[in-house]
């Protein structure tokens, strides 16, 4: 096996520059930003500008391994060839020639890290001369890449089904919820649809609407509290410590950490407890936690009162309704926080006997959920041991 530069393989690209101006966040075709890239896109351009940069300057293909070249230095997208748009200089790629290294195993060969410098640093900046100095030390025939990103790429084909019917049990909870407590159509004392089969409704002047008969307003804070217990760093490893760059937007859970700190404390968080990312609420980050660890100081840990059923709760927490509420009562502009006080004061509608139920229905579901999300991180750890092995030559595959 012989190395090659990245250069030798195909040329840099990258979109034609996309002014400020032209931007919007409202509609339009998706512009991701370094910020953004990999996530959920906060800003649009036009469909005519897309249309014409498209054909005009360089585009990627689909299957085309799109960089960071700033931020998270070497984080890498399959683009999925989607309409979608990405910022220039920040996002690149290589016009692959696949009859050298396929697009599955430069994928693979840059999730190893290879920008890191002699010292053990990430370089702060990726210039094209960077990428194109890069080299994959071992180049193995076309056949033999195949193989080892078959292995890697079963590997995450499960991780992204666990993730797809962690996506459906999240949309049943949240479809019951939304008929119990935003519909009103909770089943009766004859089992049949509340609201729907004419039960009594009641004006709530604080609400400004409706809401059943019996029923109560609790704020967050009435029935919850942010917890201030401790944990010191040697306790926590990649499993249990969660930071705001670990919790997966739009209400996504989890992953492994990267970073864990190296001394002091951090808040301590125990199974059951709702973590919820106070950086950026518009991220939509949040966890119904199964197990103890620590988290950052970004990272709001809260604890229901021991007759709320806490499944009732995260359901709550984990609408857009919520997060909309976060926003708009956060502090700053460039990088805003939730409001703590603010949070607290959220008003939820329930019924003890209601809240319980639906507590029953759903915990079954979250434990799946939890289920899916530990498997998934068993897989991701024998994915990362096996990758730089087989990058390297050191384990052949037959």
């Amino acid at each position: 096996m012989s190395s090659i530069r990245l250069g030798e393989i195909g040329k840099i690209s990258m979109c034609k520059r996309i002014l400020k101006s032209q931007t919007n966040e409202f509609s339009g075709i998706p512009f991701y930003k370094i910020s953004t890239f990999g996530g959920t896109p906060t800003v649009y351009i036009d469909e005519k500008i897309y249309r014409e940069y498209k054909e005009k300057y360089s585009y990627p293909k689909k299957g085309d391994i799109l960089i960071s070249a700033a931020g998270t230095i070497g984080k890498t997208v399959i683009f999925d060839g989607e309409a979608s748009y990405f910022q220039d200089s920040n996002i690149v790629w290589i016009e692959n020639d696949e009859s050298k290294v396929t697009n599955q195993f430069l994928y693979y060969f840059l999730q190893t890290n290879p920008f890191i410098t002699t010292n053990g640093s990430t370089i702060k900046r990726l210039y094209n001369d960077n990428l194109r100095d890069t080299k994959i030390p071992n180049v193995p025939s076309i056949q033999q890449q195949n193989q080892i990103t078959d292995i890697l790429g079963a590997l995450d084909k499960k991780i992204q089904i666990n993730n797809q019917i962690n996506q459906e049990l999240e949309a049943m909870a949240k479809t019951l919820y939304d008929y119990w407590f935003v519909q009103f159509d909770f089943p009766d004392q004859n089992g049949k649809p509340y609201k729907s089969s004419g039960g009594k409704m009641v004006y709530h002047p604080e609400l400004k609407y409706e809401i059943p008969e019996g029923w109560g307003v609790e704020k967050l804070g009435d029935i919850s509290q942010y917890v201030s217990e401790k944990v010191d760093s040697f306790e926590l490893n990649i499993e249990n410590y969660v930071g705001t760059d670990n919790m997966i937007a739009d209400m996504g859970g989890i992953e492994l950490t990267t970073s864990i700190p190296k001394s002091g404390t951090s808040t301590k968080f125990s199974a059951g407890d709702i973590l919820i990312s106070n950086i950026r609420p518009y991220f939509k980050k949040i966890w119904l936690s199964d197990r103890t660890g620590g988290c950052s100081a970004d990272v709001l840990c809260i604890r229901t009162n021991r007759t709320i059923p806490k499944e009732f709760i995260y359901a709550t927490l984990a609408r857009d309704d919520f997060f909309n509420y976060d926003v708009a009562g956060s502090k700053g502009s460039k990088m805003p926080r939730g409001d703590k006080k603010h949070i607290m004061e959220y008003p939820i509608v329930f019924e003890f006997g209601i809240a319980e139920q639906y507590s029953k229905i759903v915990k079954p579901i979250y434990e799946g959920v939890h289920e899916n999300n530990n498997q998934n991180q068993e897989l991701t750890q024998l994915r990362d041991w096996l990758l730089p092995m087989l990058m390297n030559g050191q384990v052949q595959v037959e």
